[in-house]
């Protein structure tokens, strides 16, 4: 058996040599001058290699108490090499726990690493929900510990009040608890299934009919029941079709006015690709009106009344259709169906209405292969729809 002293005098030579102590522990002594503990054992009939650590932080005695720990696990037909990484992985699964393991550490992480690319009105509702629906029963629960009962019944409580919300959550908790098991907080996620939740009622966005285009409009004319900047935003998500998000949210840096065009970028868009608008006359004009409205400077064509640096409030244009009378009647998103309808009933071309609206093309390989962006029929239609509306107006 060794001795300290054989250990502390063994010196390097031009090849690596080992000085045995028992029963497979030995000391490696390489070229360079280190000196290594391994064990060498038999399980299974395969040879296998245990590495106790460095001489001189480890010493003689230490090394034959882990080697006497590894021997004995080797009895009972256990690696000791795959033993002491699990207690490892266990030790360093332990303190991960203890430092990241809450339900709101875990949330707050995943809404850091998923945040690029997000909307901020997207972003924003995101925190919002997280924040009134789910922190204040889970903020400080270690993750491992919510289970699938308590998450079905949280979810429950969130539909009665308001079905959409609950669907939202239920998709963010999916979410965590998948980034939980990535980081390796737990090994299973405890998230039902969507059909826990009732079926959603699904139901298109209202919309005028035709015939009651032309009195709306004649409404809106009326400055004196309507604010001038939400009039304007009213009617240019007539004139554009877009959404009511896309034109509320608008900059001034998006559009140009000397060529009549505006470019919304892909980050304000649903479908995350940049939309271009051809801006009829009465558009261009409308937004010569706005400029001359706000102070120099202004950044946003709509800004909100109580903090310039946020866009209009969302519900602002409903609120009009409301005050108007026509709450059960139409929506400003439902103008685009207007818009819709009226060129798909006269047979104008498809991919022409279906760019003015910013949808994707429903052929997949239709859209592969036809690549044109029909920026002169997008333009004539804006415009000959800008025409059909003023003729409405007089009608």
């Amino acid at each position: 058996m060794l001795t300290a002293v054989q250990i502390k005098a063994a010196k390097p030579t031009a090849k690596a040599y080992k000085l045995s102590d028992s029963h497979g522990l030995y000391l490696l002594v390489q070229p360079k001058g280190g000196k290594l503990w391994r064990y060498k054992f038999r399980l299974g009939g395969v040879e296998g290699l245990d590495a106790l650590g460095r001489y001189p932080e480890v010493g003689l005695a230490e090394a034959r108490q882990s080697h006497a720990e590894s021997r004995r696990l080797v009895a009972q037909g256990i690696n000791p090499v795959l033993a002491r990484r699990d207690r490892k992985q266990a030790l360093i699964q332990a303190q991960l726990v203890r430092e990241r393991g809450s339900f709101a550490a875990v949330a707050s992480d995943w809404c850091a690493a998923t945040v690029h690319g997000l909307r901020k009105t997207t972003r924003e509702q995101r925190e919002r929900e997280i924040r009134n629906d789910l922190l204040p029963k889970l903020k400080s629960r270690p993750i491992k510990d919510i289970t699938r009962v308590e998450i079905t019944a949280l979810l429950k409580s969130v539909e009665k009040r308001a079905p959409e919300v609950a669907r939202n959550v239920r998709n963010y908790l999916w979410c965590i608890f998948e980034y939980a098991i990535d980081t390796g907080l737990i090994v299973a996620n405890p998230v039902p299934s969507v059909r826990v939740l009732k079926k959603r009622d699904k139901k298109n966005h209202p919309a005028l009919p035709s015939s009651m285009i032309g009195e709306f409009i004649k409404q809106l004319d009326d400055r004196s029941r309507i604010n001038e900047h939400t009039r304007i935003a009213m009617l240019l998500v007539m004139l554009t079709a877009c959404r009511k998000s896309e034109v509320i949210g608008g900059k001034w840096s998006e559009v140009d006015m000397e060529t009549g065009e505006w470019e919304i970028p892909a980050e304000r868009m649903k479908s995350k690709r940049p939309h271009w608008i051809p801006l009829s006359s009465q558009a261009l004009r409308l937004l010569h009106e706005l400029r001359k409205l706000l102070p120099v400077g202004q950044e946003l064509l709509f800004p909100n009344r109580r903090d310039p640096k946020r866009p209009m409030a969302n519900r602002s244009l409903n609120a009009v259709m409301d005050r108007l009378g026509y709450s059960s009647i139409g929506t400003p998103h439902g103008m685009r169906a207007v818009f819709s309808t009226h060129f798909n009933g006269i047979n104008a071309n498809v991919d022409v209405i279906e760019l003015c609206l910013a949808h994707a093309p429903m052929s997949k390989t239709r859209a592969a292969y036809n690549r044109h962006l029909y920026k002169v029929e997008r333009r004539e239609m804006l415009q000959e729809w800008a025409d059909h509306l003023d003729l409405l107006r007089k009608s």
